[in-house]
């Protein structure tokens, strides 16, 4: 830590991401004496949004953008934030004409529109019978899509809502790929799933990306669905620090926390990845027992990686489908055979030579990122192989070439961070690791580790809520609301 005086309070949090400040508001409006410990110089973790300073050309300077997460579903319908109530606290959140668009070469593209019933998705997916095959297995989960959500973002230790439970278990069997049985999607259906079930960044034969994939798509039937919010990513995270402030906790940046001796803290919670902390209480807790845990924590598998490409466009996309241009975020990499093999290449530790790219238009809901001169800032991730080096620019703008054609046109500037360097703004995203850990299915319930209380950490007092605790990655503050409940009822 920067500052070698000891942080007293009832529960100090490490780390600022939405996790930390979930946990750090609610132990705060319960009573306690809170401080967060950030160790960069601004808040938010992966949910922030910084100048664009330092772009080739100087071209993105008074231009804001967001180094991780842009568009956030579960923001909009996790049950920790629609307590919190983000418009309340000046958030506006906002669904784009076009949710979710996957882009093809030499043809239209598959559309989910801001109106996702099952009329408005025959337009989106090419025929009235792709939209049927699409509803018959969507439909149970799209009709209870925030009690599934709830579901889906459970401590995995006490019982969810059994009707969304089992709605959630009929799409699984009936949306998992298995060999040699009928595939309940049409063509595009099967392909928008699987763009979706991407997200995962782990090979799409595993029931995890199928759960990943469920879960987001009952979230474009969602009241906002995948929305972004008006000024990026760091309005969220601002408006949880006011929050946090008024009801009188503290916050600090620039404290790096490298061991537990210089906190006197009740109760400590870490919202940092399972190495972070792993390596924190290596070099604090020399009980033999805690060694071992403290081992297993630090050495936990790293999942699958991205490198993100930011670029400054002197106009729209060039989108061959019009449609396109209405939204918010667009898959690339081809149909669902393409992006499977795309995905099983990044598995195996081999650049994908056509990876999966996820790409945001935040002007789209939000004219005030573009700036008088037509200038704006595209979002893009290319998925490679954890700690990857290669500069991905090039792959991302060949896969935009394929569906705009002169897009290079527009580009005025680029900046790659590779997955290497994916820590550097992030150390829970150590190499490129935006999920804090492997997303498998034992992953995905006994993350990161297996343990009774997935968020006990062996030594009493000291919590761990991030992204690599159940439920798992994404920008809900539900890790952070699990712990909290356990703290308050002490």
């Amino acid at each position: 830590m920067r500052s070698s005086a000891p942080v007293r309070a009832d529960v100090v949090v490490v780390g600022s991401g939405p996790n930390g400040l979930a946990a750090a508001l609610l132990c705060a409006r319960a009573g306690r004496r809170v401080v967060v410990l950030e160790a960069e110089d601004t808040i938010g973790g992966g949910c922030r949004t910084l100048p664009m300073d330092g772009m080739p050309g100087d071209l993105g300077a008074d231009l804001v953008v967001d180094p991780c997460s842009a568009v956030h579903p579960m923001a909009a319908a996790a049950p920790f934030f629609r307590h919190f109530d983000l418009a309340e606290h000046g958030v506006e959140l906002r669904t784009p004409p076009v949710q979710l668009a996957h882009a093809l070469a030499g043809r239209d593209a598959i559309v989910v529109p801001s109106d996702p019933s099952p009329g408005a998705l025959a337009e989106g997916l090419g025929s009235e019978a792709e939209a049927r095959a699409w509803w018959r297995v969507m439909g149970p989960t799209a009709e209870r899509s925030l009690e599934v959500v709830a579901a889906a973002l459970s401590d995995q230790r006490s019982v969810p809502p059994v009707a969304a439970t089992a709605a959630l278990a009929a799409a699984f069997v009936r949306a998992h790929p298995r060999g040699g049985l009928a595939d309940p999607f049409g063509p595009d259906g099967r392909t928008l799933l699987t763009g979706i079930s991407a997200h995962a960044i782990t090979p799409l034969t595993s029931p995890a990306a199928t759960a990943v994939a469920l879960i987001l798509g009952s979230l474009l039937h969602s009241p906002l669905g995948w929305a972004l919010p008006v000024g990026g990513s760091g309005a969220i995270t601002e408006a949880l620090a006011e929050a946090i402030r008024d009801a009188g906790g503290e916050i600090r940046t620039g404290q790096r926390v490298d061991s537990l001796a210089r906190i006197d803290a009740r109760d400590i919670v870490f919202n940092t990845s399972s190495r972070i902390l792993g390596d924190v209480l290596l070099a604090s807790c020399p009980s033999p027992a805690v060694e071992r845990r403290a081992r297993r924590l630090a050495r936990a598998p790293v999942g699958g990686a991205a490198s993100k490409v930011d670029m400054v466009l002197s106009g729209p996309v060039p989108w061959r489908d019009p449609r396109v241009r209405d939204a918010g975020t667009v898959h690339l990499g081809g149909d669902a055979e393409q992006i499977a093999a795309a995905e099983r290449d990044v598995a195996a530790g081999r650049h994908a030579d056509r990876p999966m790219v996820l790409v945001s238009q935040p002007w789209v809901v939000d004219p005030g990122r573009v700036a008088a001169d037509g200038r704006r800032p595209l979002w893009t991730y290319a998925h490679v192989p954890a700690y990857s080096e290669l500069d991905q620019t090039e792959q991302v703008l060949r896969a935009l070439e394929e569906v705009a054609p002169g897009v290079r046109d527009v580009v005025v500037s680029t900046r790659c961070t590779p997955a290497s360097r994916m820590g550097r703004h992030n150390a829970n995203y150590e190499g490129g690791d935006i999920a804090a850990g492997r997303v498998d299915l034992r992953g995905l319930i006994a993350r990161p580790v297996p343990r009774a209380d997935p968020f006990a950490t062996g030594v009493p007092g000291v919590w761990h809520a991030s992204g690599s605790t159940p439920p798992g990655p994404g920008v809900h503050g539900m890790a952070g609301q699990h712990v909290a409940e356990r703290i308050i009822r002490g």
